[in-house]
């Protein structure tokens, strides 16, 4: 089923963009990533949908897409043909009985046409607003308008001053937009049964300096936008010692290099959004990261799945995951001391345990894991003239 999809999908891309150029990743003159910002999906999903490796779900949604896509472009060639018949009959001057009734034909048929027009054009952006039935990974973060410039709002942006960076360094050096580096995942011993995971898949993180920190230009505010997948062993395969050693407190090797999404022992039961508030404190030698939950939501859920495999998603969400009150990471070296050598693309990475009060395992300590962050847009990137000392 999904192996047709796929190729209804690229037959209709080829329509609407032209032949399909795997070699230079292009459907005609248009980039992957031109369609992909089109169709209001990722790019990797969209690489997906390439690939094969989308679900059937997201090939019908992406198929809908190109098919409002076809049909605008329709709409706006006859618009624009109805156009020229209108200016061709204006200059002829007809003054016929017959031409007026032409022209006032012409002028209903326009305002029907751009009605239409319209109501597609507000129908496809409306699907780009709101939540689908499915989750779209890399949906905007809700405090993106006010921290990014948009080209029709007068915006008054919540970083740092020009005038400021310099009395709030270092910490306005990390001013700006991060992201998740890589993907992380953790068990969930807590859910009743075995072979129930959390996968960290993206975040989009916002660091504002703190004005009113005690430690002036050492205090950075972050506003974290998670999303998080809840993944099945269908084997419903125990944590111990297959992918856990308890002596070492250790994931094994076969847990490290395991791929949710390339494994077919495993199936996707629900999506996660989530929110955090983190507090980031840049010390001379170390950065300190601490982190507050402040709301999780359920966002898509295949309920057939949960059944089948007798996973309770919404027990999950609120005694496993809400219970993971003893997680912890430890400071990180700080690499920036001088913090005019933070770039874009930088990473800070913050060595973590976790630990959830209701599983019977018995580990103690917690289960370690990695969260590594990345620069993506500084909000200040010229000289900064603070150094280590200071």
């Amino acid at each position: 089923m999904e192996g047709n999809l796929k190729d209804i999908f690229k037959e209709k891309l080829t329509d609407l963009y032209g032949e399909f150029h795997p070699i230079v990743s292009k459907f005609g003159t248009s980039s992957f990533g031109k369609i992909s910002s089109d169709l209001c999906i990722s790019s990797s999903q969209f690489s997906k949908l390439i690939s094969g490796s989308a679900t059937e779900g997201m090939y019908m949604r992406s198929i809908r897409n190109i098919e409002q896509l076809t049909e605008h472009q329709r709409v706006l060639k006859e618009s624009k043909q109805l156009k020229k018949e209108l200016a061709k009959n204006k200059n002829k001057g007809i003054e016929a009985f017959s031409a007026n009734q032409s022209k006032k034909k012409l002028y209903i048929s326009l305002i029907f046409i751009c009605l239409i027009f319209g109501l597609i054009i507000g129908y496809y952006f409306a699907k780009g607003s709101f939540p689908s039935e499915s989750i779209n990974s890399h949906n905007k973060h809700p405090l993106s308008p006010f921290f990014n410039k948009t080209d029709n709002k007068t915006t008054y942006l919540g970083f740092l001053n020009e005038n400021e960076v310099q009395e709030y360094c270092p910490s306005s050096a990390f001013e700006g937009k991060w992201i998740l580096a890589q993907p992380y995942k953790i068990p969930l011993p807590g859910s009743k049964n075995s072979g129930v995971y959390l996968l960290a898949k993206s975040a989009d993180i916002t660091l504002v300096t703190s004005k009113y920190a005690d430690n002036k230009g050492r205090v950075l505010l972050g506003f974290e936008y998670l999303t998080h997948e809840v993944w099945v062993d269908k084997r419903r395969q125990a944590l111990i010692p297959e992918y856990f050693d308890l002596k070492t407190r250790l994931f094994t090797d076969l847990y490290n290099n395991l791929d949710f999404e390339e494994d077919e022992n495993f199936v996707k039961i629900a999506d996660l959004k989530s929110f955090f508030l983190d507090e980031f404190t840049i010390l001379k030698d170390s950065i300190i990261r601490k982190g507050q939950p402040s709301g999780r939501y359920v966002d898509f859920l295949d309920t057939e799945l949960a059944k089948t495999y007798n996973v309770d998603v919404n027990y999950i969400l609120n005694e496993v995951i809400s219970d993971l009150t003893k997680t912890k990471c430890n400071s990180t070296i700080n690499e920036y001391c001088n913090p005019n050598d933070l770039k874009v693309n930088s990473t800070i990475s913050f060595n973590c345990f976790y630990s959830i009060g209701i599983e019977n395992l018995g580990i103690g300590g917690g289960y370690p894991y990695t969260k590594t962050i990345q620069l993506v847009k500084k909000n200040y990137s010229d000289n900064l003239i603070c150094d280590c000392g200071e």
